[in-house]
């Protein structure tokens, strides 16, 4: 799976991109910045095989930023975007590396053809030991979660699903998602809780056993956790 990094400091403009990359096979989307020093961490943090930049942003901007990640990395595959058609700027861009660059408004399909065919470029130069055409332990365990997640999983369950131990699942997992195992399934537990308690009037115990957790004790304080509201208070609070 190739993993793709975001750096923009407009919340819109990222929701935009996020959209965009949601529809494109093959890539997930490992992290988002807002300024240039955020990316050059998140890239030492994730790795990813693409990041799309933003040449004007504030502190490190997009130009300093793709500078010194190419520094670090000369095969980073950078898109940079930017609202200005101002030659100077295209040309900095082009002097440091990057892949290529994009004006703003980001046309959907040009940013799109653009990523495959980074993708495509990365598959035939088996530019990444981890990226193999057939599904990946970790989009296998992913999968596995989504259709399960109102069953117990336990570390063993999902190591054993991708026919591997459960401390090296565990390793890779972190790696590849940034989160552990279990921080993960809470995680998506929680967001599958919050639609119930908007669209639903299931009780809380009901909702609590619908996502996997056998004790609501448990579930109200993990919930807790990743909002700040109890489940009651969330849904009050939304309705």
């Amino acid at each position: 799976m190739i993993r793709i990094l975001i750096a923009d400091d407009e919340e819109l403009e990222r929701e935009a991109l996020k959209a965009i990359i949601g529809n494109i096979s093959g890539v997930r989307l490992v992290g988002e910045a807002t300024n240039g020093r955020e990316a050059i961490e998140l890239d030492n943090k994730f790795n990813p095989h693409i990041i799309i930049m933003d040449i004007k942003m504030p502190g490190i901007d997009g130009l300093k930023g793709a500078k010194i990640i190419k520094q670090n990395d000369e095969n980073k595959n950078i898109i940079m975007v930017t609202a200005h058609d101002d030659f100077e700027l295209i040309r900095n861009a082009l002097v440091i590396g990057v892949y290529d660059y994009i004006l703003k408004p980001i046309n959907p399909i040009e940013l799109t053809n653009t990523i495959e065919k980074i993708v495509q470029k990365c598959i035939e130069k088996n530019y990444d030991e981890n990226i193999i055409l057939d599904e990946s332990p970790i989009e296998k365990s992913i999968q596995y979660i989504k259709t399960n997640i109102n069953k117990t999983i336990t570390l063993d369950t999902i190591a054993a699903v991708c026919n591997l131990s459960p401390c090296y699942f565990s390793k890779i997992f972190k790696e590849e998602m940034g989160v552990t195992f279990v921080n993960y399934i809470n995680n998506e537990r929680i967001e599958k809780a919050k639609e119930l308690l908007l669209n639903t009037d299931r009780s809380i115990l009901n909702i609590a056993w619908d996502i996997g957790f056998e004790d609501c004790g448990y579930f109200i304080r993990v919930f807790k956790k990743i909002t700040g509201l109890t489940p009651k208070r969330f849904r009050e609070k939304t309705i």
